[in-house]
């Protein structure tokens, strides 16, 4: 892999996870809220349940996008990545119990398509899918 194809391998990685630490530190701050979004989840969680897979999911979202950066465990990280957004949107993004377009229906459907998204992502980085020259991608040529 050259220099360049490195680079924008890291730059992808990076917009990738760039959103989890911040996720980490808005559940460090906002913590109550963070329970009760756990409350009123698909399953509703007791607080000390709640609490645990907060404090993991939280760790999770703060060391996980090192091990993907730095190339430590990036695999498994990533592995991890497709766990936690999957089930996140499962449990926390139940748009279909609300009416269709309605402002509940919205505020959870588009996070939980992010969240597939975002699994999609980790499964390129999971199978350690090689980054392809972007002369390529700009080329209208079939491939």
């Amino acid at each position: 892999m050259t220099r360049q194809e490195e680079f924008l391998a890291f730059i992808a990685r990076l917009c990738l996870v760039l959103i989890f630490p911040f996720s980490a530190l808005d559940k460090i701050f906002n913590h109550q809220s963070a329970i009760d979004q756990a409350a009123h989840g698909l399953i509703p969680l007791p607080p000390a349940p709640a609490a645990a897979l907060l404090v993991l999911g939280g760790m999770l979202e703060a060391l996980g996008p090192i091990c993907i950066l730095l190339g430590y465990y990036r695999r498994q990280a990533a592995l991890l990545f497709i766990f936690y957004v999957i089930v996140t949107a499962v449990l926390f993004h139940n748009f279909w119990s609300f009416p269709f377009n309605s402002d509940g229906w919205s505020q959870n459907f588009w996070p939980f398509l992010k969240n597939f998204g975002l699994a999609g992502g980790f499964l390129y980085i999971a199978t350690e899918a090689k980054m392809q020259p972007l002369d390529d991608a700009f080329s209208l040529k079939a491939q």
